[in-house]
């Protein structure tokens, strides 16, 4: 599963965000396919947030969400 992960969603999705927009801080849950080595292989040029343990409310994107709400909905990279 978490080889799936780095192959459907990081690899397709998550390097073209990178590419298009450099300096991306990525957060991500503590879940298996996303803390598998293979994927913390794949994101170790990467500034991850950390995730706190069991507690969602506190997490540093929680308090993101009505910013990203007012970004455009479509930004063109090339």
């Amino acid at each position: 599963m978490a080889q799936r992960y780095v192959i459907d969603i990081l690899y397709p999705h998550f390097l073209p965000l990178l590419r298009c927009h450099p300096g991306t801080v990525f957060q991500q849950d503590n879940t298996h396919p996303h803390t598998a080595r293979v994927s913390t292989d794949y994101l170790l040029h990467v500034e991850v947030l950390p995730w706190p343990a069991r507690s969602p409310s506190f997490s540093p994107i929680e308090h993101v969400w009505d910013q990203l709400r007012c970004q455009p909905s479509h930004v063109n990279c090339k």
